[in-house]
């Protein structure tokens, strides 16, 4: 308000001096009557436009006090009412808060999402857990008995190992799981080297496959390039690998043939084990499934659902084919670009 009236009394000053000034050289009535008419027109249209300008202004301060505040306290059904449809400046601001709803939702729904799947897992490995543990504590009553031999006693001892290890191995694809699902591990895709990922794979099975006679066999250009994260296809290559030599019996072959695509590289992993019925080829990339003609198989059931999460984080997919009592085929599908 102070500017207000300064900015008047200087310009009725400075029109009084200019004034006076033609008064003094240029005694006219006609020309000082039309330049005070005209003096006065020009601080009339000035005012008009600046107290518009103004209300115009503070109007736009309003509304994008209210839209943020509808913003603030995520109140998306007003959010979504503002007016965005016009080519004006509000509706340019409007459009950009509108984004901002978009991505708190998306946001907080990923959020909800997250934490429900941690809870879920916890909740799985809880459940699972409770069955070794409840082993280890028979084990343990039944070493406590006096009475029981030296060789009694090393297999009660073995016993325990093995649910220690159980109880091991569900904690660490707890974690496996729960870094994937909430984002903590980021897979890095770069040009690498398919036949040296598929050797660390096959690496960690061998052992289990000597046991069993089992034969591995490759079929992959030593020289493969393909976008991927090493570690972590690896990881899920392994798993169903790990898989095929549990369900196999024997004296069997496991194969890995690797064939590229106009889109995509296809690894098939063909064993000749018992097989899957079709009605769980949805089913067994679930957490903790397990068909019930497996239960007698070591094993909790979780390491196709990682295969799965990892790569389908690498924009690929898994398939599976199988005959009951002739064996599976999963193929695992990479795109061959970025």
């Amino acid at each position: 308000m102070n500017r207000d009236f300064f900015e008047m009394g200087s310009l009725i000053i400075i029109g009084a001096m200019y004034h006076v000034f033609l008064i003094l050289y240029f005694y006219n009535i006609r020309l000082l009557l039309f330049s005070l008419i005209f003096y006065f027109a020009i601080m009339l249209i000035y005012y008009y436009n600046k107290k518009k300008t103004v209300n115009k202004y503070m109007n736009f301060i309003n509304t994008l006090n209210n839209s943020l505040t509808y913003l603030i306290n995520r109140d998306y059904q007003r959010v979504n009412k503002l007016q965005t449809l016009d080519e004006t400046f509000d509706s340019k601001v409007n459009q950009k808060i509108l984004q901002l709803s978009e991505i708190w939702q998306e946001e907080s729904l990923r959020g909800l999402k997250e934490k429900e799947n941690l809870q879920s897992l916890i909740s799985d490995i809880s459940h699972q857990v409770k069955t070794p543990m409840t082993n280890l504590r028979m084990l343990q009553t039944a070493l406590a008995k006096e009475e029981i031999s030296k060789e009694e006693k090393e297999k009660l001892l073995k016993s325990m190992e093995g649910q220690l290890d159980k109880i091991s191995f569900l904690l660490e694809s707890m974690i496996k799981s729960s870094r994937l699902e909430i984002g903590l591990i980021q897979l890095n895709k770069i040009p690498s080297n398919l036949f040296d990922t598929i050797a660390e794979a096959i690496a960690g099975i061998v052992v289990k496959a000597e046991k069993k006679n089992i034969e591995i066999v490759v079929d992959c250009p030593e020289s493969y390039i393909l976008p991927h994260d090493k570690k972590w296809t690896a990881e899920a290559l392994f798993n169903i690998l790990e898989n095929g030599i549990k369900y196999s019996p024997y004296n069997t072959k496991i194969e890995v043939k690797v064939e590229r695509w106009e889109m995509y590289t296809k690894i098939d992993i063909i064993d000749e084990g018992i097989g899957i019925p079709e009605e769980d080829f949805g089913k067994i990339f679930k957490r903790f499934f397990r068909e019930e003609s497996s239960y007698n198989v070591e094993g909790v059931g979780i390491g196709l659902y990682l295969s799965r999460e990892i790569i389908q984080r690498q924009e690929g997919y898994i398939k599976v084919a199988s005959i009951i009592g002739e064996g599976s085929t999963f193929s695992v599908f990479l795109p061959n670009d970025l």
